[in-house]
C-alpha cells in the first residue's frame, strides 16, 4: 500500500466517522446513546484485539485490515482529525479508549509491543461523564 493509498484510506475513514458524528456535533447531549462499530466489517473488536499482533502496518498491508501505524501517528490522527484525547489507557484486553466531547466520537486502540497500535473500533455518543465501561461494552469487550 502506497502512502497515497494510506492517506486516501484515512481520509475515507475520517469522512465516515465525521458523517456518523454529525448528529453529535449538531446537538451534543449527555443522553445520546453510545453506538460503535468494528474497524473491520465482519470481524468483532474482540477478535481483532487478538489478531492485531500479526498484522502489518497499514502502509504495507496487502489486504483489508484495521488501521495500524506507529503510536505517534495514531495519536496525531485521532487528535488532529477528531479532537480525541486519551480517556482510559488500561481498558479491556489492554486497549486504550480515546474520546472527544467536541465531536462526540470515541475510538478503541489496541497497542502492540513494538510502539505501534491498531484501531479496532470507533463510534459516536462519547460523553466524558459516561462510565468508560459503556464504550468497551458496546464494542463487545
Amino acid at each position: 500500500m502506497t502512502r497515497t493509498d494510506r492517506i486516501v484510506r484515512l481520509g475515507l475513514a475520517g469522512a465516515v466517522a465525521a458523517l456518523a458524528g454529525l448528529p453529535a456535533i449538531a446537538a451534543p447531549r449527555s443522553d445520546q446513546p453510545v453506538q460503535g462499530w468494528s474497524a473491520m466489517e465482519g470481524t468483532s473488536p474482540a477478535a481483532l484485539v487478538h489478531d492485531i499482533r500479526d498484522l502489518p502496518l497499514s502502509e504495507v498491508a496487502l489486504d483489508d485490515q484495521p488501521y495500524c501505524a506507529t503510536d505517534t501517528e495514531i495519536a496525531a490522527t485521532l487528535s488532529h482529525d477528531f479532537g480525541e484525547t486519551p480517556v482510559d489507557s488500561d481498558g479491556a484486553h489492554g486497549t486504550e479508549l480515546w474520546g472527544s466531547d467536541l465531536m462526540g466520537t470515541w475510538t478503541l486502540v489496541a497497542p502492540r509491543d513494538d510502539a505501534t497500535s491498531c484501531i479496532i473500533a470507533s463510534g459516536v455518543g462519547f460523553d466524558d461523564q459516561q462510565a468508560v465501561q459503556a464504550y468497551y461494552t458496546v464494542a463487545g469487550l
